[in-house]
């Protein structure tokens, strides 16, 4: 549904959705270079100090991604609840709040959940990557078994898998890194089948080698939104 909380010029067409008990999406389009310079306030989110002199596209990549957290948060509890910035950069959830943002070419959302029946969420927008561009950081992103399951493919569905792949891991990231404090890469994890994405390295005590957590996406035309829920 469409949400009407006040916003500045810079961001249009915000939604927000329930996806499941206790969990919401919401989504809206972004345009820095209608940044203003009180785009914040007339948002009601606070700025954090080390974005203050960063370039707009940083800046209103914050902002549309805490907006669409706040809305999404308030469709939940009612209040409107915004994440700080950790020093990590993460974003850090109010009680009773676990969620995840993501922003990309324009596109912002965040997927919100209530702590009492989600421990935790990822979920990450990516552009497809033209074929060359996919196939120059096949390397970096896909371990050698995921390479070697692209033979067969043409050039798009190679891009397509790629993209795939990309957008899953860094799901996966934002999901288990706020759950274990560690910091895991591209190689550390690798897509299972079409539906799961499996550890390759120990995170910590609950989360081991060799677990498999399954995932969802869609196609959104120009690009794919991927999400991963970990229920409590």
């Amino acid at each position: 549904m469409t949400h009407h909380r006040p916003l500045p010029p810079c961001l249009h067409d915000l939604d927000v959705s329930a996806w499941a008990p206790g969990l919401y999406l919401a989504r809206c389009l972004f345009r820095p270079e209608q940044l203003l310079d009180d785009a914040f306030h007339l948002a009601r989110v606070p700025e954090p100090g080390t974005l203050r002199g960063a370039i707009a596209k940083r800046r209103c990549e914050y902002l549309a991604g805490r907006v669409c957290a706040a809305t999404a948060g308030e469709a939940l509890t009612g209040e409107s609840l915004i994440p700080a910035l950790g020093e990590d950069r993460a974003p850090l959830w109010p009680a009773p709040l676990v969620g995840a943002i993501t922003h990309s070419h324009g596109r912002a959302a965040a997927l919100v959940g209530h702590r009492d029946q989600w421990r935790g969420l990822g979920l990450d927008y990516e552009a497809w990557l033209a074929p060359r561009r996919a196939l120059r950081l096949a390397e970096e992103i896909l371990t050698g078994e995921e390479r070697q399951a692209l033979q067969g493919l043409d050039e798009a569905e190679q891009a397509r898998r790629i993209t795939l792949t990309f957008s899953v891991k860094e799901t996966l990231f934002k999901t288990l890194y706020p759950l274990t404090g560690r910091r895991f890469y591209f190689q550390d994890a690798a897509l299972d089948g079409e539906d799961r994405i499996r550890l390759l390295t120990t995170l910590s005590a609950d989360w081991r080698q060799g677990e498999a957590l399954p995932f969802q996406w869609r196609d959104e035309g120009d690009g794919l939104l991927s999400w991963i829920r970990v229920p409590a």
